[in-house]
């Protein structure tokens, strides 16, 4: 990831407490001591390293430059705000001088202390700038390591071939939808590394990192609904390096909220959902939060008229008041057999489950049910990615 330095922090890091408050003082308090430390010395000083060791304009001489451990003095501290997190740094061109990641890599319980590092990050500047997404680089490519010699030796490598897996030879069949896309992935090498010891582990995760490589970590997240890795070439497939493209395209199309009409169990459905609906849109709202309403005013299909319309919309215009920028966000509804089913999702560590229930406790309608899950990945929402 990084022309400087890449790592995953140090796993010494400390044990992730069960008590979600003390979690996140504890997260919070490394976040402020990481950026503290790079503040007073640390920005400067890696600026200083970086720019002798690339030779560029205006670089310092080498004896005025304090060298640092940066395994110990950047991993360190960001392996005590989580240690699984990834970092590295890079260049930032053309914005900035050079590039901080800290990411996820892609782990839903990760996300929140990624975004709240970036969050607490200074501006971005003309020497540095932050960001907890890895951003797209199809031209790296994955080095087949302790594999190589049994793919030598089956034919499916040439020895004076590089050991690698070059994304610009992948091939991936597209499935489109309204606001996201399944995928099938495959490199002419998946066959003979999945006939190897752990093979299909192996292929899963080259294939997962090569998606990752061609579209950068937010567009992975925000678009791909589904993804598989195929044995052999899927018919229509096209080239890897194209996905970005059509990525582009159906987000271009794609509107801020969809609605679908249905059919679930022989009863019409009416969906509205944000589009995309995934974690990617806030990172930090961990907690699902289900609110069952029944409803007075329906059709002859179970869906609601003009009435139970209005007090929905006074209902939904109630919740995300509250909800305000920082506590939820309200992702979903769906209509169906005299119920609307109402999607949010919060910070577990404020007030906002309290908040809904007392919201939804004013519902006059019919009875009501508020439903919460820990549901870091949104996966209680994933049968409304169409």
């Amino acid at each position: 990831m990084s022309n400087h330095s890449a790592s995953q922090s140090n796993p010494s890091g400390p044990a992730n407490s069960a008590d979600p408050v003390a979690q996140r003082e504890a997260e919070a308090t490394a976040i402020n001591e990481f950026w503290s430390w790079w503040n007073s010395f640390g920005a400067d000083a890696l600026d200083g390293m970086f720019t002798l060791q690339m030779g560029a304009d205006g670089a310092p001489e080498a004896q005025n430059v304090e060298l640092i451990d940066i395994q110990q003095e950047v991993g360190g501290r960001i392996a005590a705000i989580n240690p699984r997190l990834i970092w590295g740094f890079e260049s930032g061109e053309p914005y900035s001088r050079h590039l901080l990641t800290v990411s996820a890599a892609g782990d839903p319980e990760l996300r929140p202390a990624a975004r709240r590092w970036l969050e607490a990050a200074p501006d971005d500047g003309a020497v540095w700038s932050f960001t907890d997404l890895r951003q797209a680089d199809a031209t790296l490519k994955l080095a087949l390591g302790e594999i190589a010699p049994a793919l030598i030796a089956q034919g499916a490598l040439d020895s004076g071939a590089p050991a690698e897996v070059d994304p610009a030879d992948g091939r991936v069949a597209v499935a489109r939808g309204h606001g996201a896309i399944d995928v099938r992935l495959y490199h002419p090498l998946f066959p003979a590394i999945a006939q190897l010891d752990d093979g299909e582990r192996l292929v899963a995760q080259l294939g997962f990192t090569m998606l990752q490589l061609v579209l950068g970590e937010e567009d992975f997240g925000l678009w791909l609904r589904g993804f598989a890795f195929a044995g052999e070439e899927p018919e229509g497939a096209i080239p890897l390096l194209d996905l970005k493209g059509v990525v582009e395209e159906v987000a271009d199309d794609c509107p801020e909220w969809l609605t679908v009409e249905a059919e679930a169990n022989g009863q019409p459905v009416r969906v509205a959902t944000r589009a995309p609906i995934t974690q990617m849109i806030a990172p930090t709202m961990t907690q699902h939060v289900l609110v069952q309403l029944m409803l007075a005013s329906i059709d002859d299909s179970g869906l609601p008229t003009d009435a139970s319309k209005a007090s929905l919309a006074e209902f939904t215009s109630a919740a995300t008041e509250f909800l305000g920028e920082d506590k939820g966000i309200f992702v979903a509804t769906e209509h169906s057999d005299g119920m609307a089913l109402m999607h949010f999702f919060i910070d577990p560590v404020s007030d906002a489950e309290a908040g809904l229930r007392q919201v939804a406790a004013r519902w006059t309608e019919g009875e009501h049910v508020v439903d919460t899950e820990y549901d870091p990945g949104w996966q209680r929402v994933g049968h409304l990615r169409v």
